[in-house]
């Protein structure tokens, strides 16, 4: 039976950082992944006219020099593509057309996003009292402290592109922790992040700001878990394989792996479960109850991508940004509207533009899970009124998530702490993923890190132990 010191099961971008980092402090690593291929989500083609596809996320940004460093490690870091600065911009829906979302206090004066009365609101935030109770929804909390009209009109179209969620039924403390934070240690969210900033400690010299990077890769995301595999090399990363039982083994854990169709024992000092909760349940199952019952009560919501291709002229609108998003009670058939030809160099043909349009969601989930064909017709009749686009397109892509994104509803928290009373109980296991510490691809590889640097750290303290005794 192999021995190894860490087995990570699954082989999206978590568990592939995860592995990389003990991978590169020198400890024996595996990563067991069920599909064919590494990366979860993040999947990307590249059409054989020159379109550039990612099936899932679409951009990742951040200021991290570690992970830039990881890039220089891996090769990535000359493939890089930064956004276009047009990407700054972002727009929302307001009665049927796109509208910029102002970026600056005097850009929030001036946005006929918000009536005159809703500026003035927004301006009262650092006044209005925090709340007593435990916990409250997105929707509640922003309504209080800003109003309803902001809460409607940016707050409802945000949560949206992050979580694809509903925004009465997210948990304001689980979802934006720092905000929630903010309030209870100021008593405004303004003053809150404010005094919250981290200040460098006295005689710290002064040196360049970091600035944050929006980026993806000449070939989509996906690149990028597919340079850890090969950095990691087949030996390391199983694919077609299926992690089918797992139980502690002494000082050790066991899993037995379905690969090519056979069951393969093998054992290891630590186990990460990289996986989506609903999956990490049907592991833990056996292990505990509880743990198993607190990710099967982590729900997922739909999200399908469509991605459509068409020569410039037919589109009328100057596609100058990130995209557009659409607040529910604009009663819209989409989520967002990415202009990815415009974001990154590359994406399309010459002459050509590509719009990625995202579809479901909490609040319409039945819509995410229609047919290719109608998915594609539904994206191209919203496209078309809301980018002034004349004709067909000449390229169609369609990708179904029937569980795209971890929503943290009510009783979030508890549910992790589950997890981690598990953890606890169970010293080698480990859970890690989007449904917990943010949904976001930045996120989900700073805590892949995190836990992979201390799990690390860790198991190097017990082999010194061993070899001092």
């Amino acid at each position: 039976m192999e021995t190894y010191d860490v087995v990570i099961v699954g082989g999206g971008i978590s568990g592939m950082s995860a592995a990389y980092t003990l991978f590169k402090r020198g400890l024996e690593v595996l990563v067991v992944e069920a599909a064919p291929e590494v990366g979860g989500a993040m999947r990307s083609s590249v059409t054989p006219e020159g379109y550039v596809l990612d099936w899932g996320p679409n951009t990742a940004a951040t200021k991290d020099p570690r992970l830039w460093a990881d890039f220089a490690d891996l090769g990535l870091h000359a493939r890089l593509i930064a956004a276009d600065r047009r990407g700054k911009r972002r727009y929302v829906l307001l009665n049927g057309k796109p509208e910029e979302i102002p970026s600056s206090p005097v850009g929030l004066l001036r946005t006929p996003l918000l009536s005159g009365a809703a500026k003035l609101r927004v301006l009262r935030e650092p006044f209005v009292p925090r709340t007593t109770a435990s916990d409250e929804s997105v929707a509640s909390f922003f309504a209080r402290r800003l109003g309803p009209e902001p809460t409607a009109r940016l707050l409802d179209p945000f949560v949206a592109g992050v979580y694809a969620g509903d925004p009465s039924q997210i948990s304001v403390k689980a979802a934006f922790p720092s905000i929630w934070e903010a309030e209870q240690r100021a008593g405004s969210v303004i003053k809150g992040m404010l005094s919250g900033r981290e200040k460098p400690a006295p005689g710290t010299p002064k040196g360049p700001k970091m600035r944050s990077v929006t980026f993806n890769f000449p070939s989509g995301i996906a690149e990028w878990p597919r340079a850890i595999a090969a950095a990691l090399g087949p030996r390391r990363v199983w694919c077609g394989a299926r992690a089918t039982s797992l139980r502690p083994a002494g000082a050790h854990w066991q899993l037995t792996v379905e690969r090519e169709r056979m069951p393969e024992p093998i054992e290891a000092r630590a186990v990460i479960l990289a996986l989506p909760a609903y999956a990490a349940a049907s592991l833990v199952d056996e292990l505990d109850a509880g743990a198993a019952a607190a990710l099967r009560g982590i729900p997922y919501a739909p999200v399908s991508v469509v991605q459509l291709g068409y020569r410039r002229e037919q589109v009328g609108h100057p596609l100058d940004g990130f995209g557009v998003l659409a607040p529910s009670g604009e009663r819209r058939r989409f989520l967002g509207i990415l202009w990815s030809s415009s974001l990154f160099a590359g994406r399309a043909p010459a002459g050509r533009v590509l719009t990625t349009t995202l579809l479901g969601g909490a609040l319409n989930p039945a819509l995410a899970l229609q047919c290719d064909e109608d998915l594609i017709a539904t994206a191209i009749a919203e496209n078309a009124a809301v980018l002034q686009i004349s004709g067909a397109p000449e390229l169609t892509h369609a990708t179904r998530w029937e569980r795209a994104i971890a929503q943290y509803t009510f009783g979030h928290d508890a549910r992790i702490a589950e997890l981690e009373r598990l953890e606890r109980e169970r010293p080698g296991l480990h859970f890690l993923g989007s449904y917990r510490g943010g949904v976001g691809v930045p996120k989900c590889w700073r805590n892949a890190v995190s836990l992979a640097d201390q799990l690390g750290a860790r198991l190097a303290g017990r082999l010194e132990g061993v070899a001092a005794d």
